[in-house]
């Protein structure tokens, strides 16, 4: 799922890098960011349960994901997609 949101981020939205975070004792999606080629970009804090939790920071850029992009997925009618909120339809 988050190769696909990254594929849409850059090649459909011209994304020029893409950051995740998880706790620390979160490991599936720290494993998951490495194994996409994130990296490691910093620690910040953030309250889990009431209590402070340190939190790991990743970075992923273009050119780090072009390494590990996938040529089996396929974006169709991004175009028609307003990337900007200025574009984005009124609500009412």
């Amino acid at each position: 799922m988050r190769q696909a949101e990254l594929h849409l981020a850059f090649d459909g939205f011209g994304a020029r890098a893409a950051s995740s975070d998880a706790s620390f004792d979160n490991n599936p999606p720290n494993r998951v960011s490495h194994a996409l080629g994130y990296v490691s970009n910093g620690v910040t804090w953030d309250t889990r349960r009431g209590e402070p939790a340190e939190v790991k920071q990743w970075r992923l850029t273009r050119k780090q994901w072009i390494k590990r992009r996938r040529d089996d997925i396929e974006l169709v009618a991004v175009g028609d997609c307003p990337t900007s909120p200025r574009d984005w339809p009124a609500t009412s």
